[in-house]
């Protein structure tokens, strides 16, 4: 994980922890509303995303959390998301080049195929990439 958080650093601007605290963000909402037969599989080729995810992800569930609040559903997905990316200090330039940077990673990691399944799964995740 020390790699990618260089890299969403050098790319947004970032200082390391603000960029560690938005890559467990964004672990999270993928490890939380992913196709979970897929995320495990992805997880398990990104070594350190399950404990960054847990570490600063927060505890939102499908029915609980930010999430819960704002009514579930593919909108509530992405206010939610929103919400906590500008909480840690991130810009939408900025969310979105931690987007297109994870998922790059992710790539390299896990292949094109499996990281397309997991972001295809999550309603709006796409427009952060």
């Amino acid at each position: 994980m020390q790699d990618l958080i260089g890299r969403v650093t050098a790319r947004t601007g970032l200082d390391e922890d603000v960029a560690e605290r938005a890559i467990g963000i964004m672990l999270s909402l993928i490890q939380t509303h992913g196709d979970q037969s897929k995320v495990g599989t992805l997880f398990d080729k990104m070594p350190g995303a399950s404990e960054i995810s847990a570490q600063h992800g927060g505890n939102d569930t499908r029915e609980g959390g930010l999430f819960g609040m704002l009514g579930g559903g593919s909108l509530g997905v992405q206010l939610a998301a929103a919400a906590k990316f500008q909480a840690a200090g991130l810009n939408m330039v900025q969310i979105k080049e931690l987007g297109a940077e994870v998922f790059d990673y992710a790539q390299q990691k896990a292949g094109e195929e499996l990281v397309r399944d997991v972001v295809n799964s999550i309603p709006g995740l796409n427009k952060y990439l």
